[in-house]
């Protein structure tokens, strides 16, 4: 069979699934219900015709159809024809043809194209179809329609057929055990928690987990409230597949040895969300290798299943070129890609913004009762609506503001309407039972993240977005009056970055407060304290992340002693005293450049002088950076031993002692 589809097959899951060479239109039986019109017809119209005929593939074309049975398509990578039986449809007579026993039978090749769009199958065979063309196996397509040529084809461009795969010839015969890697969570896996933290995720969408392994994250979000599900090859074959507002591809990427079904994979998870999906992969440097066995791009591990492991920027780029969509980077070994381009723009916000980091350092107080007098009458206004206030006050700091009534969740307003109380008189109410101080704190650097954020969309190479969402144009009208008076603000602000002085000022707030430290005209601090930094150095941050995608993805940073020169450390465990660094990423502003290094057998001392003053790690960390300091093995610029000497040097001395 000639297995060159017409130019009009797509694989939009819109289109109706089916492969037509040259008039004729070929259809795996699953998806028989989705024949359209006129091939629909004639198929049940054959059927009646021949129903004792056993078949797995429909060809239809005027006036004839054929019903073909071919080997299974999950367990042969080009299934040949076993047989066929031809119903006239104008006579009703069936001519029948038996293959099974012939040498050189007719094959099938791009199955995934007859198959239904949600069939769980269609990324492993679609890979398949991707190296034969790679290879340029389908160059000809009059002379590979059998077996035997089809076989010397797939020798000659140094493949080979193993079952339901196409390899490599000289690939081992190793069995990859991919459901084996997945594990058993208690609590949220970090790309599901981070979904939720940077509000990609609510209670109002549905997560839709692709590949969920043992169903863990499913069950803990069906616990407490949200709609989800999963589905997984090995685990939850029977899992639902269908659309969701967000699809979760954890830690799914990396265990896949053949890089095309890579690829399908993420297509075919990305095809089922409607807002946006996370991506989730193994990186490097963060396991231990020496006992895994290289195998393609990645590690076979000692119990047969492959690791990919990934550079957070490896990931970030995988994504963009496969899928064609910007990438977010929502935390180390984490990217998100958007559909919709709100949502991408409050998460965004949200992973800089310094009002959530304060949010979430504070528990939400619960409302504070009025004393009860000895058998009151009735309920205070206060204990009707203590449930009612505390959203209400909810509402307000994740605004920093109070909010409208149309920004009320409806459900509070029903049931204040249903008490006969007011929006009004419930946000009196709010003035008398919650933190007032910490809602202008939240206010305070609310406005800082709208300042940021603007400043940040001037530079250049920031994505451009048609509008501000409903929520942001409002908070800029409370903060700042007009768009044109924060645009305005934003501007000076970005203009102040050129100005020494003014870097100088934002430097030393950051010491006074206790977030960073300043040596030698660098600004050390870490990762996680960069919300808490002075407005001048989070857009240096943000401009920083424009110029190269993932840059703020480090564990510390550094700026100067250049101006607008700043870098980016990745380190093995941040929680050791002496981590190993991974990886450095040094950018210049000025002139919009990066460039980035993998490190060698390098440590990152004096990590003191990057933690937060209150971490109570730091004095133990200062008095192990002042001995080294001490006894000169590190600079007071942090230069160092290589780790290899520095075990040297450190067993010596306890070998001393």
């Amino acid at each position: 069979m000639d297995s060159k589809p017409a130019d009009n097959v797509s694989k939009d899951k819109t289109v109706a699934p089916g492969k037509r060479v040259g008039g004729s239109l070929y259809l795996h039986r699953s998806a028989q219900d989705r024949l359209p019109g006129k091939d629909g017809e004639l198929l049940l119209r054959a059927l009646a015709l021949a129903p004792d005929v056993d078949w797995n593939v429909s060809k239809t074309a005027d006036g004839k159809v054929s019903l073909l049975l071919y080997e299974d398509f999950s367990l042969h990578a080009f299934p040949a024809l076993l047989s066929a039986a031809t119903i006239g449809l104008s006579t009703g007579a069936t001519k029948r043809t038996d293959y099974s026993k012939r040498a050189n039978p007719p094959i099938l090749h791009r199955k995934e194209l007859l198959l239904p769009p949600d069939d769980a199958r269609i990324p492993a065979f679609a890979a398949i179809t991707r190296l034969a063309e790679e290879k340029g196996l389908f160059t000809d397509t009059k002379t590979i329609g059998t077996r035997e040529a089809w076989n010397r084809l797939v020798e000659a461009a140094g493949l080979r057929i193993d079952g339901p795969r196409l390899l490599h010839a000289d690939s081992g015969r190793i069995e990859v055990s991919r459901e084996k890697t997945a594990i058993t969570r208690v609590g949220l896996s970090s790309p599901v928690a981070a979904m939720i933290e940077c509000g990609m995720l609510t209670k109002d969408d549905d997560l839709f987990d692709y590949g969920c392994g043992m169903g863990d994250d499913v069950a803990t979000l069906q616990a407490d409230g949200y709609s989800a599900w999963g589905w997984d090859p090995a685990h939850r074959p029977d899992g639902r597949r269908a659309p969701a507002d967000v699809v979760n591809l954890g830690f799914v990427v990396n265990v896949i040895e053949n890089p095309h079904e890579r690829a399908e994979t993420l297509r075919a998870a990305w095809s089922f969300a409607r807002k946006g999906m996370t991506v989730s992969a193994m990186l490097t440097g963060r396991v231990d290798v020496s006992r895994q066995t290289p195998h393609g791009d990645g590690y076979l591990t000692m119990r047969s299943t492959f690791q990919r492991y990934y550079a957070q920027d490896e990931l970030m780029l995988f994504v963009n070129q496969t899928l064609g969509e910007r990438v977010t980077p929502l935390g180390q070994g984490i990217v998100a890609v958007f559909r919709d381009k709100e949502l991408e723009q409050r998460v965004a916000m949200r992973k800089r913004s310094r009002a959530d980091a304060i949010i979430r350092r504070h528990a939400l107080p619960r409302p504070v009762r009025a004393p009860r007098e000895a058998l009151p009458p009735r309920p205070s206004l206060v204990e009707r609506i203590s449930g009612e206030t505390a959203s209400i006050w909810e509402t307000a700091l994740s605004l920093g503001r109070l909010p409208t009534a149309d920004e009320v969740d409806l459900a509070v307003m029903v049931s204040l309407s249903d008490k006969n109380v007011s929006l009004a008189r419930a946000m009196q109410a709010c003035f008398s039972l919650f933190n007032m101080p910490l809602l202008d704190e939240v206010a305070a650097a609310r406005r800082e993240d709208l300042l940021v954020e603007t400043a940040l969309s001037m530079f250049p190479g920031a994505p451009r977005y048609a509008s501000l969402p409903v929520s942001m144009q409002r908070d800029v009208r409370h903060f700042f009056g007009s768009h044109a008076a924060l645009s305005a603000q934003a501007t000076n602000e970005l203009s102040a970055l050129r100005n020494s002085s003014s870097l100088q000022a934002a430097y030393d707030k950051s010491v006074d407060e206790g977030v960073a430290s300043l040596h030698g005209g660098i600004l050390r601090f870490a990762g996680a304290s960069s919300t808490r930094l002075p407005v001048a150095i989070r857009i240096m941050l943000g401009c920083a992340d424009i110029v190269r995608p993932g840059f703020s993805q480090g564990d510390v940073f550094e700026i100067g002693p250049k101006p607008a020169a700043l870098k980016a450390i990745t380190v093995a465990d941040m929680e050791t005293p002496l981590p190993r660094i991974l990886e450095i990423v040094d950018v210049e502003l000025g002139r919009a450049s990066s460039r980035e290094r993998k490190a060698r057998d390098e440590i990152l001392y004096l990590k003191s002088l990057y933690l937060p003053i209150e971490d109570p790690k730091r004095t133990a960390q200062a008095a192990l950076d002042d001995r080294l300091l001490a006894s000169n093995v590190v600079t007071k610029e942090g230069k160092g031993p290589a780790g290899r000497v520095l075990t040297e040097i450190l067993t010596k001395s306890r070998s001393k002692s």
